[in-house]
């Protein structure tokens, strides 16, 4: 009568649990190992790290813009007259444009953009700045802060439109355009 093997120590245990033994016999020199790449964990005291970073930190220093008062009027290339009452960023924006003797539009029309499952979405940008022969020069956005969806939105603006020149507006952006020496550049 033949018998099977005679079980070892390890056996009936998974790989990972026969170890843990030849690391104690290590000493204390290896340390506890951890899922930080052999590196001890620090005890915080507190919860745990979050997996999820905030999409929209706060910010810490906001500049501080010289925005016209909300009942301004700014007059556009056609003449028409725009309020925004709102917005200070556009009032700002509206200003630095009027300043810079720029022609430009307040959303004249949208921008058609395919998504990869087909679907059809429209992207209106703020200001539209045209040249001496009314042709489109650039597009620009004015937003309180940058995110992934509105880069998304811009990446797939510049896939489909790489014609069109954009840019992107944000209060630190307007700050160093109301400097003193602020130039646009177009």
């Amino acid at each position: 009568m033949t018998r099977g093997k005679k079980p070892t120590p390890s056996s009936g245990r998974r790989p990972s649990e026969g170890r843990s033994d030849a690391r104690k016999q290590a000493g204390p020199s290896a340390g506890p190992r951890t899922d930080t790449g052999g590196r001890p964990r620090a005890d915080t005291g507190g919860r745990p790290a979050s997996k999820f970073r905030n999409p929209n930190p706060p910010r810490k220093n906001a500049p501080q813009l010289d925005a016209p008062p909300p009942e301004s009027t700014f007059r556009d290339r056609d003449n028409k007259p725009h309020h925004f009452p709102d917005s200070s960023l556009k009032r700002v924006s509206a200003q630095i444009l009027h300043e810079k003797n720029k022609k430009w539009r307040y959303r004249p029309f949208g921008f058609p953009l395919f998504l990869p499952n087909g679907n059809e979405q429209e992207m209106f940008f703020d200001f539209y700045i045209y040249d001496n022969m009314d042709s489109l020069v650039r597009v620009i956005l004015v937003m309180s802060r940058e995110s992934r969806e509105v880069w998304d939105k811009i990446g797939r603006f510049k896939q489909q439109y790489p014609m069109y020149t954009y840019e992107l507006w944000t209060p630190e952006t307007l700050a160093k355009l109301q400097a003193p020496r602020g130039q646009l550049g177009f």
